[in-house]
């Protein structure tokens, strides 16, 4: 589809171009039912998808909004900008780390909110391939520690944002975003607080994804730069996302996982093709596309649920549900987790992919990874027992990035979850 916007569109034109114009219906009186009148917590606030949350969560007009996040600057910038535009909101900024667990714990004995928003989370695919345990870190036991704040102060609503990438996944970022969601579903299985999952994909236009790059690259005459011909993504905007996920908290129960309705996936280099073109130039004339290879971590199109996983229709028609928490062995996944966190400590990576296949024996760990752990292991001189116990039945992910055809076999020992 050719587009003629002027060079000036925003996500939502662009999405509209590509995708058709969508409709994400709200409930109001059950969004606002839950969040009028109650404190309101944002981790990540100062994220794409976070700093969106808070502005939709103050038009239902909260007792208070907290913003937590480490990013002093954007965080600062966001409480200007709703100070400005919503002045009779009570906005209380809060500079932490939620893999402090601490950070968390002292911000909600001290507001004591009623729902919590988990946005805080590191995303980009191939930089978490190279800094692994910065990830594990911050995705699963930053989740963790976050969520075991949340019932200790008694939250009421614990809602983990997600995504698609969680689903047989092949990246560091899938299989930490996966392990948050079995996390979230082992604890509503012991704890009082209602915690749900909303799984989603690529958000169009945040900071780091394809659009700002690609726009960045044409103003600069190009090339645009594209991995992969075949490289398809579901795309959301902020905007649509939060949305959702506001009408995902008023439909959970606890312990589900709501997989969004994000229409149909976007080939990247028609997206490429339209920005050109939404620019008033030529694509291959005026701007060259050059295909460069997928990075690590990358596949070639994502799913948003498993063939095995039954998704379930809700009262929302672009919102499905699947079941998770009756699925867990909590008690599995405690010990896993604590393991998990025993093994960042002490910077085993082989020991953490042992781990992280028992947990998610999907996942098929990069080739970049492995080789890190190698590296790390003959470094200590013990390489040749630890691959071998390892990665005996491990099909790494392809350096293209296409998705594997065969199962993956796990490697941890039964014993663990």
């Amino acid at each position: 589809m050719q587009i003629t916007r002027p060079g000036n569109y925003t996500p939502d034109e662009v999405l509209e171009d590509l995708t058709g114009k969508r409709q994400a219906y709200l409930d109001q009186e059950n969004i606002r039912e839950q969040i009028q009148g109650k404190v309101v917590m944002v981790t990540g606030a100062a994220g794409s998808i976070g700093a969106e949350l808070c502005r939709q969560i103050a038009g239902f007009r909260p007792l208070a909004l907290v913003g937590f996040d480490q990013a002093e600057t954007p965080l600062f910038q966001l409480e200007q900008e709703l100070e400005k535009e919503i002045p009779s909101l009570v906005f209380h900024t809060e500079l932490g780390n939620i893999t402090q667990f601490d950070d968390v714990s002292r911000t909600m004995r001290q507001y004591r909110p009623s729902v919590v928003f988990h946005a805080a989370a590191y995303k980009h695919v191939s930089m978490l391939e190279r800094h692994a345990f910065a990830a594990l870190e911050n995705n699963i036991l930053g989740t963790w520690r976050t969520a075991k704040a949340a019932a200790s102060h008694g939250v009421e609503s614990f809602v983990l944002i997600s995504t698609d990438k969680a689903v047989r996944p092949a990246s560091i970022l899938g299989v930490t975003k996966r392990i948050a969601e079995l996390t979230i579903c082992a604890m509503q299985k012991t704890e009082g607080t209602k915690f749900l999952a909303v799984r989603f994909g690529n958000v169009l236009g945040s900071s780091g994804s394809v659009v700002p790059i690609f726009k960045s690259q044409i103003a600069a005459g190009g090339p645009v730069t594209v991995t992969h011909a075949e490289m398809r993504r579901y795309f959301m905007t902020a905007s649509e996302a939060c949305h959702l996920v506001l009408q995902s908290l008023a439909l959970g129960k606890g312990g589900e996982i709501f997989v969004l309705d994000m229409g149909q996936p976007v080939k990247i280099v028609d997206l490429a093709r339209n920005l050109i073109l939404s620019s008033g130039l030529q694509p291959d004339r005026d701007i060259k596309i050059e295909f460069i290879g997928a990075r690590p971590g990358e596949k070639l199109f994502e799913e948003v649920n498993l063939d095995s996983e039954h998704l379930a229709p809700t009262a929302h028609s672009r919102i499905g549900s699947l079941a998770c928490a009756e699925k867990v062995d909590a008690r599995r996944v405690n010990a896993s987790l604590q393991e998990l966190e025993e093994s960042v400590r002490a910077r085993d990576l082989l020991h953490v992919i042992r781990l992280l296949k028992g947990m998610v024996p999907d996942y098929v760990p990069g080739p970049q990874l492995l080789e890190d752990a190698m590296s790390i292991e003959t470094n200590h001189g013990v390489a040749g027992d630890a691959e071998a116990s390892c990665t005996q039945g491990i099909e790494p992910a392809p350096r293209n990035g296409a998705l594997q055809t065969r199962e993956p076999i796990g490697c941890a020992s039964p014993s663990r979850a």
